[in-house]
């Protein structure tokens, strides 16, 4: 059981952007289609594909993906048809790509101090959340720009072991 602020995140090209935050229970899946708006007007178009967990995956979820040509990645509902053909390849793909989210979870729960919060006030955990969601993007910044300023240390180890840690 968890307690303290529900949240969702969305990653795109490596960076993360807080989606949802509440303090009440609710149905990640219901909130589905605003994130897909929210996306077009910020991008421009609607994303080719969303690789979601298997509560995203309703009747509605997936009328609005058909409709506006975006695979949403998942099995099927209900039971499968006997004449049914699933892409393996295709499936691994998707679950080894939305491990990308998860990981971004762990890594701001370890590394980025969303595991570490105290506060008591919902505008302070707010706020503290944020700020972690902030870290953890400025993480990716200045690593992409570590490898654009020193390409000389690629063959050492030093910068091998540097990658690993992260």
């Amino acid at each position: 059981m968890e307690f303290g602020a529900k949240l969702d995140i969305s990653a795109v090209d490596g960076y993360t952007r807080l989606e949802k935050v509440s303090f009440d229970a609710y149905n990640e899946a219901s909130y589905l289609i605003e994130v897909i708006e929210r996306y077009k007007a910020r991008v421009g178009v609607y994303p080719s594909r969303i690789l979601a967990d298997k509560i995203y995956r309703n009747r509605g979820n997936l009328k609005f993906c058909r409709e506006k040509g975006i695979r949403l990645s998942g099995p099927v509902l209900g039971r499968p048809p006997k004449t049914a053909v699933i892409d393996k390849r295709q499936d691994y793909v998707d679950i080894c790509e939305r491990v990308e989210v998860e990981r971004k979870f762990s890594l701001a729960k370890l590394k980025c101090g969303l595991g570490l919060i105290r506060t008591r006030l919902p505008d302070t955990d707010l706020c503290a959340i944020a700020l972690s969601i902030v870290v953890l993007n400025l993480r990716k910044v200045l690593y992409a720009q570590f490898q654009f300023f020193m390409p000389e240390l690629n063959g050492f180890c030093v910068y091998q072991k540097l990658v690993i840690i992260q």
